[in-house]
């Protein structure tokens, strides 16, 4: 059997790992992999919330990214072939599918349309560490919390188009993610949503006007 009989036309990267993943359980808290080791494999996140975040020479730790099922994660470091550039660990108990090279290049080999979406997501991962370094480089603790609601948006809207969407991260995700205090982010985040521009619920911010919030940003 070879590889179009496991892959079909409207297949994409995410059900060729679903057939040649090795599947990977991590328990609360545990490492998956550690900031400079090798990056030998790259992971689809089946179910749970991995954390990516560097660690500096002291010890201290600064969250890149908050992943929840479905997302793709590692892949930069393994495919541009240089150590991991960041630590993950779960913040839940995990499932995830493992991947290696000689596992998927023949199905990237029968199915070039998969290197389009490893360059998607790779340049992904670019832009919002560029986004990070901006937001914590130039912009004063309000508009980096706007900031980072409007940015979300690129991974938690179905459609680019959508008006609004929903953010599964917790105040303290998000301020993980833009550097300042948890109790400033809240502070935030609850005047925002006075002005009706999003709703907050457990583990979740709705954002009821995107518009806005862009506007904010340019004032």
């Amino acid at each position: 059997m070879n590889n179009q009989d496991f892959v079909s036309n409207e297949s994409n990267l995410y059900s060729a790992i679903e057939k040649i993943g090795t599947l990977r359980r991590y328990n609360k808290n545990e490492v998956i992999y550690l900031q400079d080791d090798s990056a030998n494999t790259f992971y689809l996140l089946k179910s749970g919330r991995v954390r990516q975040f560097f660690t500096s020479e002291n010890g201290n730790e600064l969250t890149v990214k908050i992943l929840g099922a479905n997302k793709i994660f590692g892949e930069a470091s393994y495919f541009s072939k240089t150590p991991r550039v960041t630590s993950a660990s779960a913040l839940t108990d995990v499932e995830l599918l493992e991947v290696d090279l000689q596992s998927i290049l023949p199905f990237i080999t029968e199915h070039p349309s998969l290197i389009a979406e490893l360059l998607d997501m790779m340049a992904q991962t670019i832009r919002l560490f560029s986004i990070q370094v901006y937001s914590m480089a130039f912009l004063s603790a309000d508009k980096k919390v706007a900031h980072i609601l409007v940015q979300l948006g690129s991974y938690f809207k179905n459609k680019e188009t959508d008006p609004s969407y929903s953010i599964d991260y917790t105040h303290q995700d998000i301020a993980e993610l833009i550097g300042i205090a948890r109790v400033t982010t809240t502070k935030e985040l609850k005047r925002f949503e006075k002005l009706g521009w999003i709703s907050l619920a457990y583990r979740n911010i709705q954002i009821l006007n995107e518009a806005a919030l862009k506007e904010y940003l340019l004032s």
